[in-house]
């Protein structure tokens, strides 16, 4: 993706020079030469940078009063100064002001162009900070041996390097966001922007200049919503179902014309973004209560991909427990620690409500719990400690019940009872559960019927 730079300088043949000369270096460049036409640039699109010259003439404010308002309204874009008259004390008050840099004309191309570069490479730096400081750490690949699985990590790798829209439906903590960041990090945007829209954390009074930015009445942006931060990158919008019928009417727009408006904007700004859409909501019941669009949901719905609960895929959970031990360990400062075999077992055995986000803070619980205990294994009380209780009172039940029964009777209930959680285990699938146990799947369905078990 090419850095745009916005060139501000009122004499024309240097605005052209300049312009000249950074295109030629693979940049690409807007002009301008005063507030008026600096505000309207902005409006227009935010540039990567702007090379500013202090003194403009026939302008309602210098260079100096530009770079006040720019450092006020948008802090995060690199300004460097150019001036044919500057003073030591005239580039201490810019550089104190905000400014990246301070450049005397008639400059060095050579300088001019280093100092651009290490402006813009100071800029991505800052940027993907905050993204590694606001994200949440999973591996760089879909994980998962189950067949739904490798299913999702095939469309992955087909969808990716193309633009087509996705959309992902999965329950809460399911791993939608993870997906929308694998599908950008593998796609020809991976450089640009990936920003990510949760609509949940926002209020319905809120959610339009969230999405869409805000100028005030001069035209200055006073709030550059997600969707133009977006730009040349991947916007992912999750719960896509929160939108208000509005909000919705004004994706159709994007999604066919590629602009926006901010709220109050007079014009028109361009748009190049990737839009993924996640929900976990039934979106065919939604559209059918006419609470969503069904023309946005087949703009929306090109490459559909349903992540399943982890309940669903509990072969999966000793790869997930693996990866999610590693990372708490490092997080926490703790040396790795290892999960007995029986521990699989018992998380395996569970109910996951909470999907996979319920996984790693049980994990991250256990590792805290476990600090104390001198083996480097991690101690099964702790893990048993976390159990849901009406999921896995197996060891209560055998204890108040089976005692009290003969020994034909309490074999009988004993199995039972070990043979109906190995099936909630694994999806009631009996060939699973039968390769567990140590069973014939033919066995294993002539038990099922002597013990009354309904598969």
């Amino acid at each position: 993706m090419k850095n745009d730079i916005l060139v501000v300088d009122d004499e024309k043949d240097i605005r052209h020079l300049i312009s000249g000369i950074l295109q030629d270096e693979g940049y690409e460049t807007r002009l301008a030469w005063n507030l008026e036409s600096v505000k309207l640039e902005l409006v227009k699109r935010i540039p990567s940078l702007i090379l500013l010259d202090v003194w403009l003439e026939k302008s309602s404010a210098d260079g100096i009063d530009i770079l006040k308002i720019l450092k006020k309204s948008y802090n995060d874009i690199p300004v460097i100064m150019i001036s044919g008259h500057g003073t030591i004390d005239m580039a201490i008050k810019a550089i104190r002001i905000g400014a990246y840099d301070f450049i005397e004309k008639p400059f060095d191309t050579n300088i001019l162009i280093m100092s651009i570069s290490r402006a813009l490479d100071i800029a991505k730096i800052k940027k993907q900070n905050k993204e590694l400081a606001a994200r949440f750490i999973f591996p760089k690949d879909y994980l998962g041996k189950s067949q739904s699985a490798i299913n999702i990590r095939s469309t992955v790798e087909k969808v990716s390097p193309t633009d087509s829209r996705v959309f992902l439906k999965g329950a809460t903590g399911s791993g939608k966001n993870h997906l929308a960041k694998l599908i950008h990090h593998k796609s020809l945007r991976k450089n640009g922007p990936l920003v990510i829209a949760n609509t949940k954390r926002v209020t319905p009074e809120m959610l339009e200049s969230y999405l869409f930015g805000v100028e005030n009445n001069e035209g200055v942006v006073t709030k550059i919503g997600v969707i133009e931060q977006a730009h040349k990158g991947t916007l992912y919008i999750d719960e896509i179902c929160k939108l208000n019928k509005t909000l919705q009417a004004r994706f159709v727009k994007l999604l066919t014309e590629k602009t926006i408006n901010r709220i109050t904007g007079k014009y028109n700004i361009d748009i190049d973004i990737r839009l993924v859409a996640g929900t976990s909501f039934n979106i065919q019941d939604e559209i059918n209560k006419n609470n969503f669009r069904e023309d946005l949901f087949y703009r929306l719905n090109v490459v559909p991909i349903e992540i399943p609960s982890l309940n669903e895929r509990i072969d999966d959970i000793p790869e997930f427990v693996d990866y999610f031990i590693k990372i708490c360990c490092e997080n926490i400062g703790f040396s790795p620690l290892k999960m007995p075999k029986e521990g699989y077992s018992y998380l395996q055995s569970r109910k996951w409500n909470g999907n996979l986000r319920e996984l790693k803070n049980v994990i991250e619980k256990i590792l805290i719990l476990n600090q104390k205990n001198d083996s480097r294994d991690i101690s099964l009380d702790f893990i048993k400690t976390d159990q849901d209780k009406s999921y896995n009172g197996f060891e209560e039940l055998v204890q108040k019940e089976m005692l009290s029964l003969s020994l034909k009777k309490a074999r009988e209930y004993f199995e039972r009872e070990y043979i109906k959680i190995q099936m909630i285990r694994f999806n009631n699938n009996v060939s699973k559960t039968a390769d567990f146990i140590g069973m014939e799947r033919s066995a294993l369905h002539r038990k099922l019927k002597s013990l009354n078990l309904n598969k």
